[in-house]
């Protein structure tokens, strides 16, 4: 196989990943990294993440066969202008990770026209609630969705190229065009995360006359708004590169809940039924996979208040390494115990943790 040099532009979460997948996948690979940034450049070094590194981006640029971007799409779109007055290799090949497709995609069109640039868009759907390169992890993308968008720049054996460069990830490749991809995730992820802001920011609104309603929200709140602590940074841009869609969905779900509305106005019980059984058939029959965030299984358990309840909790895990990402206590309850709300990287160790539990104490546990 032959030698290539592969640039990863951008050394975030998304980029020191790639580059532990493809180095992982391609030790023949020269692997390069471009950041402004000192610290994430050291430490893409000091864990063998890249060949080299530099904050000098037109250089390593010039030497690359392949350069994926990742940045917002904005800024790739930047990136992409620096790169048209390059002297590139013939035949670069370049992608970019971005939330978003076509405003990129139009970009490369416009910016490569009569020159030998391939452009393939690109957007793995997954991601962490950690940041930052010292949070990479080569399999990030495993078993998650990596949509590969062909542009007029862009033969089938170009996808099939970045196909096996990035191999490594074990993502599920799937080509769609730029204007699918984008309507698509307007619906699954644009849109919902405009939804999650408008329930929390609602409910702030409704606290103004009844203060104690933030202490009750638990449950279909919590799961429901959980994407709400998201960057504002990313999605105001997110939505400002696929507007036209986002505002499509916000229509076509007014709509939806205006006709509810009549009907719970009119009091008819059987069409809300209808309603309610509808959705609930449909979503237990939708593939739902790993996505743009990870999938964490949450156990909730109901302790005393007392100082060493949770050390005694956490000392039955020890011995079972178990992934745990995040402990918190729930207060939404007055004058009972308390709720210690741990979440775990997977189900196994879910349901180990469990297990444990129930084993070991007389505390109510549930997921």
């Amino acid at each position: 196989m032959s030698k290539k040099t592969i640039l990863i532009a951008g050394l975030g979460l998304i980029g020191g990943s790639l580059a532990r997948a493809i180095k992982a996948g391609h030790p023949e690979y020269h692997v390069t990294a471009y950041n402004r940034s000192q610290a994430p450049r050291d430490f893409a070094m000091q864990a063998k993440l890249v060949d080299e590194v530099s904050d000098d981006f037109e250089q390593l640029a010039v030497s690359a066969d392949v350069i994926i971007l990742n940045f917002p799409v904005q800024l790739s779109i930047k990136f992409l202008e620096t790169l048209a007055n390059l002297p590139l290799k013939p035949d670069v090949l370049i992608s970019d990770s971005g939330s978003t497709k076509q405003d990129i995609i139009n970009s490369a069109e416009r910016l490569f026209s009569g020159q030998t640039v391939r452009f393939v868009g690109g957007h793995p759907m997954a991601g962490s609630h950690k940041t930052g390169v010292i949070a990479s992890d080569a399999l990030l993308f495993e078993n998650a969705y990596y949509i590969l968008t062909p542009s007029s720049l862009s033969k089938p054996e170009d996808l099939a190229e970045l196909k096996l460069i990035l191999s490594e990830t074990h993502a599920k490749f799937i080509d769609l065009s730029a204007a699918e991809h984008d309507a698509m995730t307007a619906v699954t992820s644009h849109f919902p995360h405009v939804v999650a802001a408008a329930l929390v920011n609602n409910a702030d609104d409704f606290s103004d006359k009844m203060p104690f309603t933030k202490n009750l929200a638990a449950g279909g709140f919590r799961d429901m708004t959980r994407i709400a602590e998201s960057s504002p940074d990313m999605w105001a841009e997110i939505l400002m590169s696929n507007p036209d869609n986002v505002v499509d969905q916000i229509d076509q779900f007014t709509d939806k809940l205006q006709a509810v509305k009549a009907l719970i106005q009119d009091q008819q019980s059987d069409a809300v039924w209808q309603f309610f059984d509808q959705a609930r058939k449909l979503r237990s029959q939708m593939p739902i996979h790993k996505g743009a965030m990870d999938n964490f299984y949450d156990l909730f358990i109901s302790i005393p208040d007392k100082s060493d309840a949770i050390h005694d909790v956490l000392g039955y895990f020890s011995c079972h390494h178990l992934s745990i990402v995040n402990i918190k206590i729930n207060e939404t309850r007055v004058e009972l115990n308390g709720v210690l709300q741990i979440t775990f990287k997977t189900k196994h160790d879910l349901e180990t943790a469990e297990r444990l539990i129930k084993a070991n104490t007389d505390y109510d546990v549930y997921q």
